[in-house]
C-alpha cells in the first residue's frame, strides 16, 4: 500500500466484519493501537464534518514509520446508527444546524451506539497483551478496559483543520461528548483579549465541565451587578407602574470573558423577563470563543414572543432550535381570559423554530428548576450558563435548590441607586473563592456550598 507492507486480518462479529490493519506486534505489550470506526463521508468522500479520514491518515503514517501498531476497523459508521441514517443526521445539521449530537436524538437514536466489545478477541487472537489505545475519547477507554482490555495508556491522534464544519465538529466532540483536545485545535484564535486569571478560570472551568457526571447538567450561574446589588434599572411610568430597564453593566473586558464562558457550554438559560426586556441574542461574538450554545428560555406560560431574537438571530456558525421549558396546560388553556389559548401560543413558538419541553410546576406555579434540569439532562445537555434574570438567579441561589456548581460574578464599578435586585431568600455560601479585576470590573467566583435556606 502506500503505505508500505501491511498484514490484514478479518473477523466476523455480531456487528459485522471487523478488519486488523497490522504494522508490527513488537513482543505484544503496549502495542499502539487505533480502533477506528467506519466512516464513508470522511474517508472515502472527503466530508468536512468530521476529522475521521484524517485521523486514520495519520495514524496509518506514523504506525508504518515504525513498523509497529494495528488499526482496528470497525463497522460502524456514524458511531453505530449506520450510514442512511448518518446521511438523514446530516440533513438535519444541514437544515436545522443540529450538532451531532442532536441530529441523532432527533432521529430518536442515541448519540452513541457503538459496540467494542469484540475488540478484545481480535486482540488475543493477535498475541496482543496490553495496549497504548490512539484516541481522544474518553468513552472509546473506558469501554475497552470494562471489555477486559489492558489499556497501559492513551496517545493521542490530533489532526489540526482550518475548515469551520469540522471545528465545529471538533467543538461538539470536546464539548458535548468529551473527547480531550487542545483548545488551540478548536478555537481559531486564543482569548488574547482575556487577562491571564480570566484565562485560569477558563481553563479551570473547562476542565470541570470534562470531568462531571451524574444525573444533572453541569451548571455555571453567571450575571453582572452593580455596587449596590442590582442587575437591571427600573423606571417609573406615570401610571404609577415600573418598567424594568436594562442597563449596560459590564465594562469591554468582562464582556468578552462572558463570551468565552458561553463558548465553554451545551446551552445558555435565561428567564422570559430577560428576553422579553433585553431581548438578547445569547450568541457568541467573540473570536476564539468557541461555538454559541444553545439557547433555553424557562418560560411557564409559553408567553415567549415568536419574533424574539432569540428564536430569529442566526448565531455565526449556527446552532440547535431554542429549548422553551414551560409548565404542563394551566387554567388559560382554552383563553377563557381573552389572552390567546395556550395551544396556540404553543404552535407559534415551534412554528419559530422552538422545541417545547414541558416540566413539573413548583409551590409557585412556575416551571420547576429540578424538573428543568432533569428534562435538558435527558435531552442530551451536559453543560449549562444561566445569565438571568433575578428570580431565577434568586431561585438558584438558594441553597435548597442544589443545582449550581459554579458561580461567576461582574461586580461593575457603578451604583444604580435602585433597581432589580438578584437578592435571594434562600442563603448559600462559597468557596474557593478567588477574585481579579477586569478593566474597571471585579470578577467573584467560586464553587457553591449549598446550605438549608434560613
Amino acid at each position: 500500500s502506500t503505505w508500505g507492507i501491511m498484514r490484514i486480518v478479518a473477523y466476523r462479529s455480531p456487528i459485522g466484519d471487523i478488519l486488523a490493519v497490522v504494522h508490527g506486534l513488537g513482543d505484544g505489550n503496549r502495542v499502539p493501537v487505533r480502533v477506528h470506526d467506519a466512516c464513508l463521508t470522511g474517508e472515502v468522500f472527503g466530508s468536512l464534518k468530521c476529522d475521521c479520514g484524517p485521523q486514520l491518515q495519520k495514524v496509518l503514517t506514523v504506525q508504518s514509520k515504525q513498523r509497529l501498531g494495528i488499526v482496528i476497523y470497525m463497522p460502524q459508521e456514524g458511531r453505530g446508527i449506520g450510514l442512511a441514517n448518518k446521511v438523514a443526521a446530516y440533513t438535519l445539521q444541514e437544515e436545522h444546524g443540529l450538532d451531532t449530537v442532536d441530529a441523532n436524538l432527533a432521529l430518536g437514536l442515541p448519540a452513541e451506539m457503538r459496540d467494542y466489545s469484540s475488540v478484545r478477541a481480535v486482540l488475543d487472537d493477535l498475541g496482543v497483551r496490553s495496549i497504548l489505545l490512539m484516541t481522544n475519547n474518553p468513552f472509546k477507554v473506558q469501554e475497552l478496559l470494562s471489555s477486559g482490555v489492558v489499556v497501559e495508556a492513551t496517545l493521542p491522534v490530533v489532526v489540526p483543520s482550518n475548515a469551520q464544519a469540522t471545528q465545529q465538529y471538533l467543538e461538539t466532540k470536546r464539548r458535548r461528548m468529551g473527547h480531550v483536545l487542545p483548545d488551540s485545535l478548536v478555537n481559531d484564535s486564543s482569548p488574547a483579549d482575556v487577562i491571564d486569571p480570566a484565562a485560569d478560570l477558563l481553563s479551570s472551568l473547562r476542565r470541570e465541565i470534562r470531568g462531571h457526571s451524574g444525573d444533572r447538567p453541569f451548571t455555571i450561574l453567571s450575571f453582572a451587578t452593580s455596587m449596590d446589588g442590582f442587575i437591571a434599572g427600573i423606571d417609573a411610568k406615570p401610571d404609577g407602574f415600573q418598567e424594568r430597564r436594562q442597563v449596560s453593566l459590564s465594562g469591554k473586558q468582562s464582556s468578552i470573558l462572558t463570551h468565552h464562558l458561553r463558548g465553554l457550554v451545551d446551552v445558555i438559560l435565561v428567564g422570559l423577563g430577560t428576553v422579553q426586556t433585553d431581548n438578547p441574542r445569547l450568541d457568541v461574538r467573540v473570536g476564539g470563543a468557541g461555538l454559541s450554545p444553545r439557547p433555553v428560555v424557562l418560560d411557564s406560560q409559553l408567553r415567549l414572543p415568536p419574533d424574539s431574537r432569540v428564536l430569529t438571530h442566526q448565531a455565526d456558525g449556527g446552532r440547535p432550535p431554542v429549548f422553551v421549558l414551560c409548565t404542563s396546560a394551566s387554567d388559560d388553556e382554552d383563553g377563557a381570559d381573552g389572552s390567546v389559548p395556550r395551544h396556540a401560543r404553543a404552535a407559534a413558538l415551534q412554528a419559530a423554530g422552538a422545541t417545547i419541553l414541558h416540566c413539573h410546576t413548583d409551590s409557585h406555579g412556575h416551571v420547576c428548576l429540578h424538573d428543568a434540569w432533569r428534562q435538558l439532562h435527558a435531552a442530551g445537555v451536559r453543560s449549562v450558563m444561566v445569565e438571568g434574570g433575578a428570580q431565577v438567579i434568586g431561585g438558584l441561589l438558594n441553597g435548597a435548590h442544589r443545582l449550581v456548581d459554579r458561580l461567576v460574578v461582574t461586580q461593575a464599578g457603578m451604583l444604580l441607586g435602585s433597581g432589580v435586585s438578584w437578592a435571594t431568600a434562600g442563603s448559600s455560601e462559597l468557596d474557593e473563592v478567588s477574585t481579579f479585576t477586569l478593566g474597571k470590573d471585579a470578577i467573584f467566583t467560586g464553587r457553591l456550598r449549598n446550605s438549608p435556606a434560613r
